[in-house]
């Protein structure tokens, strides 16, 4: 058997199935009602929910052994967030009802765990690092919140007390020297934690000095230099930002760490004028409001206008309302499944608040079918595709040049994901109009392609969408022939707030020498009229 993790190590006695005894010598009482007040710093906590949601918790009847959900969704629904609006819906309104469902579900979780089994191989579904990570830091809430409500019992105190101890006893263990990703990022970060809410306990020294040596070390060696995570996802580097600052509630001094000044201005890079932040990387839409709040609160001074991210392999042109990434950067590893998309050199475009070049990125779930075919696919990215090629991993993209000047940015870059190399250029004409140029050569029959936010339909040479804000995409090599399609993605409101799931519209040029050259003309409301020397700044190499 190969482990996702290390091999297996649940003790069954000081993990597992602990004694009511044993934790209360571990406590320093002689019984759970002295205990259960809650003498401690608040713990850290960021758990949005609504008493709508707690409602339709009431009563409800679940089946913790359901494996219907998916093999990755099981994992997650052991996390028990979906429990957290209960604790929300207490705190609100202080109705014992609340309190009594959360004793009712988790007592039935709690008996039932040990049974819980996983289609992933190697992969404990609730001894973790994610699983213990999130209980954890879902359960020291809820104990913070219920501590003195009469409805939660003392018996489902001590088994979350028990959830906690054993959960942090195994992340010790577990975590005895550095990891890449996210997994160990944030565990270690609430192995910290619960040494600092729980300092009585005998062990809590022991995890505080293992948390902190491993959370410095994920800044040091998971955090690259311009400040993005290793994984290059804006999700998963908020997931662990969110660590951080759960780590900085606990000890300031950590603000003074030049990664920690740095993850926050990797947010300020890549966030647009609607406030969202793309779906690059497995990633969801990211609205990073309060990171960028607690980043200026530090100091943070994000770098205005075009700029690298180098470390992390995206390039982004900004002028006015619009913005760009260009993506340039590796295929990263991870303990089970890979971040990195199937495609370099694609770009994200947007303007007035709302994406005009898209692309799949993130699933709703890992276990949605179309993961791999679709969200992670080349085919799901303003790329070139190569017909009967599958893209490898091993793709070797580099950025050849980049230069900002007040009339254009430019971009250059290669990469080897094909087995003939694919050069681009990307131009980005300022002034009162701004545009966009790409050029692309691969010396192979190819699709260059583009999504959108609507159909699309010709005009004036080239394609446009069917309503604005939108793009005009003029080629000025005609295609030996033109294919459309559609597939899902999260599309960005930021009148709300949300990026719920819509359909983008695949524009797909194709030519047998591999070889475009396109204008990409934003507009709002009405397609632009196209520039007359557009062509002059085209590079027909």
């Amino acid at each position: 058997m190969k482990y996702v993790e290390k091999a297996p190590h649940v003790d069954p006695v000081r993990m597992r199935h602990i004694t009511d005894e044993a934790l209360l010598a571990e406590l320093g009482v002689t019984s759970i009602a002295e205990a259960r007040p809650w003498r401690r710093p608040d713990p850290a906590w960021d758990g949005p929910a609504t008493i709508e949601e707690a409602d339709a918790l009431i009563g409800a009847q679940v089946d913790f052994l359901d494996k219907g959900r998916g093999r990755s969704q099981l994992y997650g629904f052991h996390y028990l967030r979906w429990m957290t609006p209960l604790v929300h819906a207490y705190r609100e309104t202080g109705d014992a009802r609340y309190a009594a469902e959360w004793d009712r579900l988790f007592r039935q979780w709690y008996g039932t765990r040990d049974q819980v089994e996983g289609d992933w191989p190697g992969l404990d579904v609730i001894w973790y690092s994610l699983g213990v990570w999130a209980r954890s830091m879902h359960v020291t809430r809820a104990m913070a919140e219920l501590a003195d409500e009469p409805a939660l019992s003392d018996e489902c105190w001590a088994m979350m007390m028990k959830t906690v101890l054993g959960g942090a006893r195994w992340s010790a263990e577990e975590h005895d020297e550095f990891r890449h990703g996210n997994w160990q990022f944030v565990c270690a970060a609430e192995l910290l934690h619960v040494a600092t809410l729980f300092p009585e306990l005998s062990e809590a020294p022991r995890w505080a000095e293992i948390g902190r040596a491993r959370v410095l070390e994920h800044l040091e060696l998971d955090v690259r230099a311009d400040g993005g995570h290793h994984e290059r996802s804006p999700g998963y580097h908020g997931m662990v930002l969110d660590a951080v600052h759960r780590v900085l509630a606990l000890d300031p001094g950590f603000a003074e760490h030049p990664r920690v000044r740095a993850m926050h201005s990797w947010f300020a890079s890549l966030v647009t004028s609607g406030g969202w932040i793309p779906h690059l990387q497995d990633s969801g839409v990211v609205w990073p409001a309060d990171a960028l709040r607690r980043g200026a609160e530090l100091g943070v001074r994000p770098e205005p206008g075009s700029h690298l991210l180098d470390a992390s392999g995206y390039a982004i042109f900004r002028a006015g309302h619009l913005h760009t990434v260009i993506n340039y950067g590796p295929y990263v590893g991870h303990e089970l499944e890979p971040h990195s998309h199937h495609a370099a050199l694609d770009f994200v475009l947007s303007g007035w608040g709302v994406p005009l070049a898209w692309e799949g990125g993130g699933p709703p779930s890992y276990d949605d079918p179309g993961y791999y075919d679709w969200y992670q696919a080349t085919r799901a990215h303003n790329t070139l595709l190569v017909p009967g090629e599958e893209y490898t991993e091993d793709r070797r993209a580099a950025c050849d040049l980049f230069s900002v000047s007040a009339e254009a940015d430019v971009f250059t870059g290669h990469h080897h994901g094909y087995s003939a190399r694919h050069d681009r250029k990307i131009v980005f004409i300022k002034g009162d109009h701004p545009y966009w140029i790409v050029t692309d050569r691969i010396d192979a029959e190819a699709v260059w392609q583009i999504h959108g936010l609507s159909p699309w339909v010709e005009h004036d040479g080239g394609f446009v969408g069917t309503r604005g804000p939108g793009i005009l995409v003029v080629p000025l090599e005609p295609p030996d022939e033109v294919l459309y399609g559609t597939g899902p993605a999260r599309i960005p409101d930021p009148a709300t707030r949300t990026a719920e799931y819509g359909e983008i519209h695949s524009l797909g040029l194709r030519r047998s020498d591999g070889r475009f050259t396109v204008g990409i003309f934003p507009y709002r409301d009405e397609p632009p009229s196209i520039p007359e020397d557009w062509t002059v700044h085209a590079d027909r190499r």
